[in-house]
């Protein structure tokens, strides 16, 4: 399972309202990756004035925004990196292989 972290880093507003926010999103399974962007909100979705909002408002809010048919975009691009992760092995460079014997 896939455990996910998001943390606000900025906020951008416009006549006291929020109009947009750069995130960075944590996602974590055996590793953890990161995907840091910038979001502007549709209108609609902020529905409280600037000096009423919490960070858990902006979350929501941001969720809310990159949900399109139950599929979270920026979710849904996090684990496929996860995913290509977990298929791939580490592999030696293949030039250094053998280089070094000892005396």
């Amino acid at each position: 399972m896939i455990n996910y972290s998001w943390k606000i880093l900025e906020i951008f507003s416009k006549n006291n309202l929020l109009i947009s926010v750069k995130y960075l999103l944590s996602a974590t399974d055996q590793t953890t990756i990161e995907s840091e962007g910038n979001h502007t909100f549709s209108e609609g979705i902020v529905n409280k004035p600037l000096d009423q909002i919490v960070e858990s408002d902006i979350v929501q809010w941001l969720e809310k925004d990159t949900t399109k048919n139950d599929v979270n975009v920026i979710k849904l691009n996090l684990e496929n990196q996860l995913k290509a992760l977990e298929s791939n092995k580490k592999v030696d460079f293949p030039w250094l292989a053998d280089t070094f014997t000892p005396n």
